[in-house]
């Protein structure tokens, strides 16, 4: 019988890599989005949740961040800049 804890980081695995793919697919549907707009489109994510998730995109290069002063800016890796 598996061990509840052992379970838990999986199904919390599996809710991360659900938000990841849906981040991109948003992005694959507007090429480039400022993060406030990415948040107010996935009302059921905290803006913490959709940060967390933006930030390990980028740095597993499959989105690029910019950040200029107080905002951020997500692009799709298909933009030609």
């Amino acid at each position: 019988m598996p061990n509840v804890c052992e379970a838990k980081p999986l199904s919390l695995h599996h809710a991360a890599e659900a938000l990841e793919q849906e981040i991109v697919m948003r992005l694959d549907e507007h090429t480039v989005l400022n993060l406030d707009v990415l948040v107010s489109l996935m009302p059921r994510y905290s803006w913490n949740q959709i940060f967390h998730a933006v930030d390990r995109l980028a740095r597993s290069g499959r989105i690029v961040l910019r950040r200029h002063r107080f905002d951020y800016t997500l692009f799709s890796r298909h933009y030609a800049a």
